[in-house]
């Protein structure tokens, strides 16, 4: 254990359930012991070994098992197999206002959580006012904490966590409750503490934050592991999974111009759009498109009567109400000539830079000179952008950057 802040080997943690749960003592004394009871194994053989001074992440869908691990870390949970080893004071962020009791201040709540936590009483006035400050909540800091917010319970809890000198911080999805500058605030700390050689231990379904801050992530899936190394390979794998079941349950992203929809429609209809889709680089229709993998949106162009070449206007719009690019056929040197009948028309999305989020695609088409609409089709599609990286939040896309350091 010299090298290693906490060694799990082999732990699985088992809990009963019950389909007739008695849940009150009349009911017990009354009906007497709950029948056909059901093993339910939340964590099943898992193995890791964190290394003193690194961040490790947890991941997973929820009911993975992620939370129940990290309560067997700290303690709260016991394995009902393997073993678990830790070295140095663990706190944990596990669960909002755990800890705390209600009719306490925030004052004497620091107080009491630095005494469990094995500190001495010059050791947490030492930290105290540090704790008081980080937090923000000097203004509210002697009233009892039952009259705290989520986000004030949050804000203390973290605070108090991070300032008892842990050798092991373990810390949960919980700090998705606070607030944005309290969140940076937070991530600011955690990686002071990382470069201090604490070791850190992180559950979260923020993956480009996990990326950033991680070192290594485990990926756990109805309490089994599946996988764990370096956090982007991790969270590539997990994304490729979550991408496939998405796949699976969702429909084509395809759609067809009703007859409903002539009259409704703006432009001179002396040309129409009548159906798109979204294919992948090979032709095939896909549920959603991939951040830097090629697709094709595809178009049926209906020309009733010989036309010159109109200008065809694809306008990507992000979920927010972004504009993120209009390209059109003109722009691109591509002139259909004179045309007349049932065409297609494909725009090869290269390189797809889009990142991870959902989006809408606005079709329009001009005649010739670009001054004359002739159609224009609305929210044509509507579909998801996915990745096998985590940039959920990042922006809306990837620019292609090239990095030198001297």
């Amino acid at each position: 254990m010299t090298d290693l802040a906490v060694d799990v080997q082999g732990v699985s943690k088992r809990f009963k359930r019950h389909s007739d749960r008695r849940n009150s003592l009349k009911e017990r004394i009354v009906r007497g012991k709950a029948k056909n009871s059901v093993d339910f194994w939340a964590v099943r053989d898992v193995s890791l070994q964190i290394p003193k001074g690194s961040v490790y992440g947890l991941i997973g869908h929820n009911g993975s098992g992620k939370s129940t691990l990290l309560k067997m870390l700290a303690g709260i949970y016991r394995p009902s197999d393997g073993t678990i080893t830790t070295d140095g004071r663990v706190a944990a962020l596990i669960e909002l206002g755990a800890g705390f009791h209600p009719d306490m201040t925030g004052r004497e709540n620091i107080a009491l959580n630095g005494s469990i936590l094995g500190l001495s009483r010059k050791e947490i006035n030492a930290v105290t006012d540090e704790i008081i400050d980080f937090s923000g909540l000097s203004e509210f800091i002697n009233d009892p904490v039952k009259h705290y917010s989520s986000g004030m319970y949050v804000r203390l809890g973290f605070s108090v966590a991070v300032h008892m000198k842990p050798d092991v911080l373990l810390v949960d999805e919980v700090l998705a409750v606070g607030d944005e500058e309290f969140q940076r605030k937070c991530f600011d700390h955690l990686y002071s503490l990382r470069r201090a050689g604490k070791t850190i231990v992180v559950v979260s379904h923020g993956l480009g934050q996990l990326e950033g801050l991680c070192d290594e992530i485990a990926w756990l899936d109805h309490g089994s592991m599946i996988e764990h190394g370096p956090a982007v390979q991790t969270i590539e794998s997990y994304l490729r999974k979550v991408n496939a079941d998405e796949a699976a349950r969702n429909p084509m992203v395809s759609a067809t111009r009703g007859e409903a929809d002539d009259g409704s429609r703006a432009g001179d209809q002396s040309a129409r759009i009548t159906k798109a889709e979204v294919l992948d680089a090979d032709g095939s229709p896909i549920t959603h498109a991939e951040t830097g993998t090629t697709f094709t949106i595809r178009m049926g162009l209906q020309v009733p009567e010989e036309i010159l070449g109109p200008n065809v206007r694809v306008a990507l719009q992000h979920d927010s109400g972004t504009l993120v690019a209009m390209p059109n056929n003109h722009r691109w040197g591509v002139d259909f000539g004179m045309i007349q009948g049932d065409h297609t028309v494909n725009f090869a999305i290269v390189g797809n830079p889009l990142l991870p989020g959902r989006y809408r695609a606005h079709i329009d088409v001009f005649d010739y000179t670009g001054s004359r609409l002739l159609d224009s089709w609305n929210d044509a599609l509507e579909f998801a952008v996915r990745s096998q990286r985590g940039e959920i939040g990042q922006g809306l896309v990837e620019l292609p950057v090239e990095i030198t350091f001297e």
